[in-house]
């Protein structure tokens, strides 16, 4: 070299090296955070509005489902009533023909389904439900000794199975 002419100083070369790295780093950087948006984030995030958006349609749904489950709950107990029911005026039935076995029958058989009531009936009407299974008892041991008066008992608690099941039919 020429006494004029002096070498350009390394450090230019490492510091436009430095730099050139810098931007390639920047560069892939800024290339994995658009894939990461448009390959993960952004998807997820279009499902998670869709989902929102389904969710915000259910809502008004989970109380008609309260609701109907509530009515489901008094239909079943107007039902357990009810086959008691049939199954006391099928043992009225017996007795007014003389049929006191199967009148039996159709006495134990309201019992079950009175049993069955207790259990699932509210507070306010256990009582009720525990004086016709107190009747019914009345009935069955009556039923061997004096028919006429198994068969009052038997009017009085078809009258009341009647009763209950138009109470509950209104709640």
């Amino acid at each position: 070299m020429s006494q004029g002419q002096t070498a350009p100083p390394r450090r230019a070369g490492c510091l436009t090296r430095a730099l050139y790295v810098v931007f390639l780093g920047i560069l892939t950087f800024g290339l994995a955070a658009g894939t990461f948006y448009f390959l993960w984030y952004r998807p997820v995030a279009e499902e998670l509005a869709a989902a929102r958006e389904e969710l915000e349609e259910l809502r008004p749904l989970e109380a008609e489902v309260a609701d109907l489950q509530s009515q489901l709950e008094q239909a079943s107990l107007r039902l357990l009533v009810l086959q008691a029911l049939v199954d006391v005026n099928a043992a009225r039935a017996s007795l007014a023909l003389g049929q006191r076995q199967e009148a039996g029958v159709s006495m134990s058989s309201a019992g079950v389904w009175l049993e069955q009531l207790d259990g699932e009936v509210s507070p306010e009407h256990a009582s009720d439900v525990g004086q016709m299974r107190d009747r019914l008892g009345l009935a069955l041991g009556e039923l061997a000794s004096d028919a006429f008066a198994a068969q009052s008992d038997l009017d009085v608690l078809a009258n009341d199975l009647s009763q209950l099941a138009e109470r509950l039919a209104e709640q």
